[in-house]
């Protein structure tokens, strides 16, 4: 009898490998297509919001460009370039009505997960924009590079991929920068 069991798991072995190996197989080319590598270009339009003299919200939108590594399966890292302009914000200063418009680009480091189509990604780097105060009596440029960063969640789907942001423009001279964008991207 013993050696009968033995003969059945001789038998089993075979078969037990193919079945692991086929959901292996079947795990990693999902992963590999989701996290698509290449070049991809975007865009994404949504509203920014500012803090201090300028405590408001604006529409604000974006154009985008970056390189996906796919090295391993699960884990997406890139690098991302991004232009980004957005309506006035309202706000006093000194005691007077101005708005405030603020343009930057934008250079930055992204790495994230995938999880079939869906994935979730952090990103960090630097800003170099240019603000615009007006008003009356207050008239005042503004400049700075200063750090960005932000976190997203995407969907991808027949080579586009759906993005929501929520990033963080960090600058002490008209204050922190908020911006949710809802975009779309094409990987190449």
């Amino acid at each position: 009898m013993a050696s009968q069991m033995m003969e059945m798991r001789q038998a089993l072995k075979p078969l037990m490998l193919a079945g692991v190996a086929t959901v292996l197989l079947a795990g990693a080319g999902s992963a590999a297509a989701t996290g698509t590598t290449g070049l991809y270009l975007g865009g994404g339009v949504g509203q920014m919001e500012g803090e201090g003299s300028f405590d408001d919200k604006a529409d604000h939108w974006k154009l985008v460009g970056g390189y996906n590594f796919g090295w391993l399966p699960f884990l997406d890292l890139g690098a991302e370039l991004a232009y980004g302009s957005g309506d006035g914000l309202d706000g006093e200063v000194n005691g007077r009505s101005a708005t405030l418009e603020v343009e930057s680009f934008q250079a930055m480091g992204v790495a994230g997960m995938s999880f079939g189509p869906l994935g979730v990604y952090a990103k960090a780097g630097m800003s170099d924009w240019d603000a615009e105060q007006q008003g009356r009596g207050v008239n005042e440029d503004f400049s700075g590079t200063d750090p960005i960063y932000g976190l997203g969640a995407r969907l991808q789907l027949l080579g586009l991929t759906g993005r929501l942001e929520l990033e963080r423009l960090d600058t002490d001279d008209v204050g922190d920068l908020d911006m949710f964008t809802a975009g779309v991207v094409y990987t190449f």
